[in-house]
Protein backbone atom coordinates (compact mmCIF):
# COMPACT_ATOMS: atom_id res chain seq x y z
CA UNK A 1 0.00 0.00 0.00
CA UNK A 2 1.31 3.43 -0.92
CA UNK A 3 1.01 6.33 1.51
CA UNK A 4 0.21 9.91 0.52
CA UNK A 5 0.74 12.67 3.07
CA UNK A 6 -1.85 15.40 2.53
CA UNK A 7 -3.49 18.46 4.02
CA UNK A 8 -7.13 19.17 3.19
CA UNK A 9 -6.39 22.82 2.36
CA UNK A 10 -3.38 22.17 0.12
CA UNK A 11 -4.26 22.55 -3.58
CA UNK A 12 -1.12 20.61 -4.50
CA UNK A 13 -2.22 17.66 -2.38
CA UNK A 14 -5.74 18.03 -3.74
CA UNK A 15 -4.54 17.44 -7.30
CA UNK A 16 -2.98 14.14 -6.21
CA UNK A 17 -6.08 13.19 -4.25
CA UNK A 18 -8.23 13.80 -7.31
CA UNK A 19 -6.13 11.63 -9.63
CA UNK A 20 -6.22 8.82 -7.07
CA UNK A 21 -10.01 8.88 -7.31
CA UNK A 22 -10.15 9.43 -11.06
CA UNK A 23 -7.71 6.63 -11.79
CA UNK A 24 -9.25 4.08 -9.38
CA UNK A 25 -6.23 3.97 -7.08
CA UNK A 26 -8.06 4.42 -3.76
CA UNK A 27 -7.39 0.81 -2.79
CA UNK A 28 -3.66 1.26 -3.46
CA UNK A 29 -2.99 4.61 -1.75
CA UNK A 30 -3.67 5.50 1.88
CA UNK A 31 -4.11 9.22 2.51
CA UNK A 32 -2.55 10.47 5.73
CA UNK A 33 -3.53 13.90 7.03
CA UNK A 34 -0.36 15.75 7.95
CA UNK A 35 -0.07 19.42 8.84
CA UNK A 36 3.13 20.66 7.19
CA UNK A 37 3.83 23.31 9.84
CA UNK A 38 4.01 20.71 12.60
CA UNK A 39 7.09 18.99 11.11
CA UNK A 40 5.90 15.51 11.95
CA UNK A 41 8.66 12.90 11.66
CA UNK A 42 6.70 10.75 9.19
CA UNK A 43 6.18 13.67 6.81
CA UNK A 44 9.80 14.81 7.14
CA UNK A 45 10.91 11.26 6.46
CA UNK A 46 8.88 11.25 3.26
CA UNK A 47 9.84 14.78 2.25
CA UNK A 48 12.74 16.65 3.89
CA UNK A 49 11.27 19.86 2.44
CA UNK A 50 8.50 19.48 5.02
CA UNK A 51 5.72 19.98 2.46
CA UNK A 52 2.66 18.11 1.33
CA UNK A 53 1.97 16.17 -0.74
CA UNK A 54 4.56 13.47 -0.30
CA UNK A 55 4.18 9.89 -1.50
CA UNK A 56 5.83 6.73 -0.21
CA UNK A 57 5.49 3.82 -2.63
CA UNK A 58 5.19 0.11 -1.85
CA UNK A 59 8.96 -0.31 -1.56
CA UNK A 60 9.43 2.67 0.74
CA UNK A 61 10.76 5.05 -1.90
CA UNK A 62 9.62 8.63 -1.27
CA UNK A 63 8.48 11.16 -3.86
CA UNK A 64 7.99 14.89 -3.13
CA UNK A 65 5.98 17.48 -5.06
CA UNK A 66 2.63 17.05 -6.81
CA UNK A 67 4.01 17.00 -10.36
CA UNK A 68 6.34 14.09 -9.64
CA UNK A 69 3.69 12.25 -7.65
CA UNK A 70 1.08 12.61 -10.40
CA UNK A 71 3.60 11.39 -13.00
CA UNK A 72 4.38 8.36 -10.85
CA UNK A 73 0.71 7.56 -10.27
CA UNK A 74 0.02 8.10 -13.98
CA UNK A 75 2.42 5.29 -14.78
CA UNK A 76 1.00 3.09 -12.02
CA UNK A 77 -2.51 3.61 -13.40
CA UNK A 78 -1.45 2.63 -16.92
CA UNK A 79 -1.38 6.12 -18.51
CA UNK A 80 -5.16 6.63 -18.24
CA UNK A 81 -5.37 10.10 -19.84
CA UNK A 82 -3.92 11.59 -23.02
CA UNK A 83 -0.70 13.56 -22.66
CA UNK A 84 1.36 15.77 -24.94
CA UNK A 85 3.61 18.81 -24.65
CA UNK A 86 0.66 21.18 -25.00
CA UNK A 87 -0.85 19.55 -21.93
CA UNK A 88 2.49 19.71 -20.10
CA UNK A 89 2.70 23.45 -20.81
CA UNK A 90 -0.82 24.09 -19.51
CA UNK A 91 -0.04 22.03 -16.42
CA UNK A 92 3.13 24.06 -15.81
CA UNK A 93 1.27 27.36 -16.13
CA UNK A 94 -1.45 26.06 -13.80
CA UNK A 95 1.19 25.07 -11.25
CA UNK A 96 2.77 28.51 -11.48
CA UNK A 97 -0.65 30.09 -11.05
CA UNK A 98 -1.06 28.08 -7.86
CA UNK A 99 2.39 29.17 -6.68
CA UNK A 100 1.49 32.84 -7.12
CA UNK A 101 -1.87 32.42 -5.38
CA UNK A 102 -0.35 30.55 -2.44
CA UNK A 103 2.44 33.15 -2.14
CA UNK A 104 -0.15 35.93 -2.12
CA UNK A 105 -2.12 34.09 0.56
CA UNK A 106 0.99 33.71 2.72
CA UNK A 107 1.66 37.43 2.42
CA UNK A 108 -1.93 38.33 3.29
CA UNK A 109 -2.00 36.33 6.54
CA UNK A 110 1.15 37.93 7.92
CA UNK A 111 1.02 40.67 10.53
CA UNK A 112 -0.38 43.70 8.64
CA UNK A 113 2.68 45.69 9.70
CA UNK A 114 4.79 43.28 7.63
CA UNK A 115 2.70 43.40 4.45
CA UNK A 116 4.58 44.12 1.27
CA UNK A 117 2.31 45.94 -1.16
CA UNK A 118 5.00 45.49 -3.81
CA UNK A 119 5.02 41.71 -3.54
CA UNK A 120 1.24 41.45 -3.23
CA UNK A 121 0.88 43.60 -6.33
CA UNK A 122 3.42 41.58 -8.31
CA UNK A 123 1.65 38.34 -7.50
CA UNK A 124 -1.77 39.73 -8.32
CA UNK A 125 -0.46 41.07 -11.64
CA UNK A 126 1.08 37.69 -12.44
CA UNK A 127 -2.17 35.91 -11.65
CA UNK A 128 -4.21 38.20 -13.90
CA UNK A 129 -1.64 38.02 -16.71
CA UNK A 130 -1.54 34.21 -16.60
CA UNK A 131 -5.33 33.91 -16.54
CA UNK A 132 -5.63 36.24 -19.53
CA UNK A 133 -3.02 34.31 -21.49
CA UNK A 134 -4.63 30.94 -20.74
CA UNK A 135 -8.05 32.28 -21.74
CA UNK A 136 -6.67 33.88 -24.89
CA UNK A 137 -4.92 30.67 -25.93
CA UNK A 138 -8.10 28.67 -25.50
CA UNK A 139 -6.84 26.60 -22.57
CA UNK A 140 -10.42 26.30 -21.37
CA UNK A 141 -11.18 24.24 -24.47
CA UNK A 142 -8.27 21.88 -23.76
CA UNK A 143 -9.47 18.33 -23.06
CA UNK A 144 -10.47 18.51 -19.38
CA UNK A 145 -9.57 14.92 -18.53
CA UNK A 146 -5.84 15.59 -18.68
CA UNK A 147 -3.31 16.59 -16.07
CA UNK A 148 -3.22 20.08 -17.55
CA UNK A 149 -6.99 20.40 -17.46
CA UNK A 150 -7.11 19.13 -13.89
CA UNK A 151 -4.23 21.33 -12.75
CA UNK A 152 -5.93 24.38 -14.19
CA UNK A 153 -9.27 23.51 -12.56
CA UNK A 154 -7.57 23.07 -9.17
CA UNK A 155 -5.78 26.41 -9.54
CA UNK A 156 -9.03 28.17 -10.49
CA UNK A 157 -10.85 26.64 -7.55
CA UNK A 158 -8.08 27.72 -5.20
CA UNK A 159 -8.42 31.26 -6.56
CA UNK A 160 -12.11 31.14 -5.64
CA UNK A 161 -11.18 29.82 -2.19
CA UNK A 162 -8.35 32.22 -1.27
CA UNK A 163 -8.63 35.17 -3.67
CA UNK A 164 -12.30 35.48 -4.59
CA UNK A 165 -12.01 39.23 -5.08
CA UNK A 166 -9.95 38.57 -8.20
CA UNK A 167 -13.22 37.58 -9.91
CA UNK A 168 -11.26 35.30 -12.24
CA UNK A 169 -14.46 34.19 -14.04
CA UNK A 170 -15.16 37.69 -15.39
CA UNK A 171 -14.64 37.80 -19.18
CA UNK A 172 -13.08 34.32 -19.15
CA UNK A 173 -15.81 31.98 -20.39
CA UNK A 174 -13.40 29.27 -21.48
CA UNK A 175 -11.78 28.91 -18.07
CA UNK A 176 -15.17 29.20 -16.41
CA UNK A 177 -16.44 26.30 -18.51
CA UNK A 178 -13.44 24.12 -17.66
CA UNK A 179 -13.94 24.83 -13.97
CA UNK A 180 -17.66 24.03 -14.25
CA UNK A 181 -16.85 20.67 -15.86
CA UNK A 182 -14.59 19.68 -12.98
CA UNK A 183 -16.93 21.09 -10.34
CA UNK A 184 -19.48 18.52 -11.43
CA UNK A 185 -17.18 15.56 -10.88
CA UNK A 186 -17.34 13.55 -7.66
CA UNK A 187 -13.55 13.49 -7.29
CA UNK A 188 -13.54 17.29 -7.24
CA UNK A 189 -16.36 17.74 -4.75
CA UNK A 190 -15.03 15.04 -2.39
CA UNK A 191 -11.67 16.83 -2.14
CA UNK A 192 -12.98 20.39 -1.71
CA UNK A 193 -11.25 22.27 1.12
CA UNK A 194 -13.30 23.00 4.24
CA UNK A 195 -15.12 26.30 3.99
CA UNK A 196 -14.00 27.45 7.45
CA UNK A 197 -10.26 26.94 6.82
Amino acid sequence: MMKLFVSDTSPYARKCRIVIREWALTDRVEEIDSHPFKDGPDLLGANPLGRVPALINETGQAFPESGTICAYLYEKAGSPWPWDWVDARIDSLASGLLDLTVARRVEMVRDPALYSDTWIGRREAGIARTLDQLEGEGAGAHPPLTLGGLGLAVALDYLSFRYAEAEWQKDRPGLTGLHAFWSGRESFTLTSPPTDA
